[in-house]
């Protein structure tokens, strides 16, 4: 299994706190018939362990020389205030942080994240639409607001709230 690292991380900041079981992601993803083979699951803690909704990490597993695809699940008080506050802090650096005060409000009261790990590069087209269906999903579901680093902030939608500039010439 050879392929390259370069992870991304989408991320759903949720204002509602309610629970989404793995099997309602996992059924979602099965049933939308995005990949040739039906993807495997791995579902941790697993769910013999307790019910469906007390996930830690899903793993989807959709193509076998591809990297899979992780979604994260984040309550614990301290690690959700820091995402929110590292991800506040890239509109700060943007210098759009007055103007973009409404959507600062709806990060600091996030209830939960979902972050959303993925190989950016070596996605096939089959998993980019998965993960936007998924991505949009799980915002109207749960009130979130979708960011996608060195890009911006989207709604349930997938429609663009803000935009981040960035300086090009990384690397």
């Amino acid at each position: 299994m050879l392929y390259e690292d370069m992870s991304y991380f989408l991320r759903i900041f949720c204002q509602n706190p309610q629970s989404v079981p793995s099997n309602e992601i996992t059924d979602f993803i099965r049933d939308g018939w995005y990949f040739d083979e039906p993807p495997n699951f791995e579902v941790q803690p697993s769910t013999e362990a307790e019910d469906e909704t007390h996930w830690k990490c899903i793993t989807i597993h959709y193509q076998p020389d591809k990297r899979p695809v992780r979604i994260e699940l984040t309550l614990n008080d301290q690690l959700l205030q820091q995402e929110i506050e590292e991800t506040i802090e890239a509109i700060r650096q943007s210098g759009q942080l007055n103007q973009q005060q409404n959507l600062v409000e709806k990060l600091a009261a996030s209830k939960q994240i979902i972050a959303i790990e993925n190989d950016y590069l070596g996605l096939t087209d089959a998993a980019w639409e998965m993960l936007d269906s998924l991505e949009a999903y799980l915002a109207q579901k749960l009130s979130g607001i979708i960011y996608a680093p060195d890009d911006g902030f989207y709604n349930e939608e997938l429609q663009p709230i803000y935009k981040l500039e960035t300086p090009i010439g990384i690397g």
